[in-house]
């Protein structure tokens, strides 16, 4: 009778103990732009190994569109009304997240910026003190059209595929390629559009340009979908080999064009080891732990050297 109480005890210890564990397992929401590229879901598959690894409980929810600011700001501001223990959010915006960034901290629910960097007077403006997760995006634009312009001997006709206009991560590798340009006074950029991260904004827009400057001789590309839409746009004229190409993000299928010479290089960015990173900084604000305002991944220059 004794023995059976001490294990009918020892049980219900247990039982408490698993209950207080459980109380216990942080919940986190990571709120994504778009699961519509390699580079997303790298970022996520990093996010779900991590919360299993970090022992976290990872609520996951993703915008239909990644320019739909406003339901991206919606899943956000339903997280904040659930009162979920942290938020890390990849913006889709620089300014427009601002606001529901400064409601999280009057909710006292602590949020990374994962990826896309918030603006920086925007922030100041609101008295916003916020968590950064991602990479040096003007250095990462500047290491990759560096990489075009050595290609070319510091001379040739150049093309920028921008990224979204006034987000943050677009606009720092726009300037950082920019920069790379301007210290080769042989590089004449004839032209910088938009094509809004997209593959097939990026052939429509690359097509009009070579039809205007078929004399081009490179092109950067502010993520490697766009790149991706370039090369096509580029082959569909019959200039395959005439025109070098330098991407962003190390997408699988640019890998494989870098491998095949239609591409030059692009840049990792270790996106699975950001969010990771973003989860981790997530816990440690919950628990009133310090973590730095800013932390960059470190970049890599991917060419034909180093794909394999």
């Amino acid at each position: 009778m004794k023995r059976l109480f001490q294990s009918l005890l020892a049980a219900i210890v247990l039982v408490g103990f698993t209950a207080v564990a459980q109380a216990e397992k942080p919940k986190v929401a990571l709120i994504m732009k778009t699961l519509s590229n390699e580079y997303f879901i790298a970022m996520k598959d990093g996010a779900d190994k991590a919360a299993k690894e970090q022992n976290i409980d990872l609520i996951v929810q993703v915008a239909e569109k990644e320019n739909s600011t406003e339901e991206l700001v919606s899943l956000v501001e339903n997280m904040i009304a659930s009162k979920i223990d942290a938020i890390v959010v990849t913006p889709n915006d620089s300014h427009a997240f601002v606001s529901v960034f400064k409601d999280a901290e009057k909710a006292g629910i602590p949020i990374i910026d994962l990826d896309v960097e918030l603006d920086k007077t925007s922030a100041q403006s609101a008295g916003l003190t916020y968590y950064y997760v991602g990479v040096n995006n003007f250095d990462g634009g500047y290491k990759s059209a560096k990489r075009l312009a050595d290609e070319l001997g510091g001379k040739g006709k150049v093309v920028i595929l921008e990224g979204i206009p006034g987000v943050d991560n677009g606009e720092q590798r726009k300037a950082g390629a920019m920069k790379a340009f301007s210290e080769a006074p042989g590089i004449e950029v004839v032209a910088s559009q938009t094509a809004n991260w997209e593959t097939e904004q990026a052939l429509n827009v690359m097509t009009n340009i070579l039809t205007a400057n078929p004399d081009i001789n490179g092109v950067f590309a502010a993520n490697d979908n766009m790149a991706i839409g370039a090369i096509t746009a580029i082959e569909n004229a019959g200039m395959e080999g005439k025109i070098l190409v330098s991407g962003y993000d190390a997408l699988p299928l640019a890998l494989q064009y870098i491998k095949e010479g239609k591409m030059l290089n692009t840049i990792d960015q270790g996106p699975a080891a950001q969010a990771a990173k973003g989860l981790e900084f997530a816990v440690k604000r919950i628990n009133k732990e310090e973590v730095p305002e800013r932390f960059y991944q470190d970049l890599i220059v991917i060419d034909k050297s180093n794909v394999k």
